[in-house]
């Protein structure tokens, strides 16, 4: 099925994203990409907290929504036109889809922030570096 994907709504697609996940994570300011299909948004990906030469990200979506171009848009933001060395993406321990999607995109497991959540619940930190980044079309940028 084709995807459409959705540039320059960066606060379309980041509301929507915030709106998915349980904790509804701030996402005020944030670089977004989404994925459309049939007219509604079904995916999206949004950089926060660009602090040189780290950024972070978060991801949310239904179904198989995540297509080469939207990655390859995404990873390119981050890691060429942001110049960033590596992104971090913040896990909920039990948000077990989510700590898969991360891994299968090439982030790897950092740390583990006990009691982050205000159920108790544990936070898992991933962190993926330009050099480790499959998704860019050129492997020259690390």
């Amino acid at each position: 099925m084709a995807y459409e994907l959705l540039l320059n709504e960066s606060d379309l697609v980041s509301r929507w994203i915030a709106r998915q996940i349980t904790d509804e994570p701030d996402l005020s300011g944030a670089v977004a990409f989404g994925a459309v299909r049939n007219g509604m948004l079904v995916g999206g990906i949004a950089f926060t907290e660009m602090r040189h030469p780290d950024m972070r990200v978060t991801v949310a979506g239904y179904g198989p929504w995540l297509s080469l171009r939207l990655l390859r848009t995404g990873f390119a933001y981050a890691f060429i036109d942001q110049d960033c060395r590596r992104i971090t993406a913040m896990v909920k321990r039990t948000n077990k889809p989510s700590r898969k999607l991360v891994e299968k995109l090439g982030f790897k497991l950092e740390g583990v922030h006990r009691q982050s959540f205000a159920d108790g619940g544990t936070l898992c930190s991933y962190g993926m570096l330009r050099t480790e980044c499959k998704w860019l079309k050129e492997k020259n940028y690390g």
